[in-house]
C-alpha cells in the first residue's frame, strides 16, 4: 500500500535537521519502501488557490505548512506509522495518509 507522510511544520526546521533527514532517507531506500521524497520551498515562497465555485482567488504567501513530504509503499498503515515515528524531527508534526484508490499491489 502507498502512504504519503507529510512534515508539517517550520520550514526552518526541515533545514536545521537536513543531515538527519538524508540519513532516514537513506534508511527508507536501504529498506526497500521509497518512492519519492522531496523537501519543499518555503510556504513564503509558494502561491495558494482557493476555490469557491468558478472562483479562484489566489493567496501570497501560501497557506500550507508542508514543509516536506515522503511517499512510501508498505505493507500496511501499521508500517507506514512506524516510519513516521521515526522521522527525526523535533517539532511540527507528520501527518500520514493512504494514497486513495490504492489497492495494496
Amino acid at each position: 500500500m502507498r502512504f504519503v507522510l507529510m512534515a508539517l511544520g517550520e520550514e526552518a526546521e526541515t533545514a536545521a535537521t537536513r543531515p538527519e533527514l538524508d540519513r532516514y532517507r537513506a534508511e527508507l531506500v536501504r529498506a526497500g519502501v521509497l518512492l519519492a521524497a522531496d523537501a519543499l520551498e518555503p510556504a513564503s515562497a509558494g502561491v495558494s488557490v482557493r476555490c469557491t465555485g468558478e472562483e479562484r482567488i489566489l493567496s501570497r504567501p501560501a497557506t500550507s505548512t508542508v514543509s516536506a513530504l515522503w511517499m512510501v509503499e508498505t505493507a500496511g498503515e501499521d508500517e507506514a506509522l512506524e516510519w513516521a515515528r521515526r522521522l527525526p524531527l523535533t517539532s511540527g508534526t507528520v501527518e500520514v495518509r493512504r494514497v486513495a484508490g490504492d489497492d495494496g499491489r
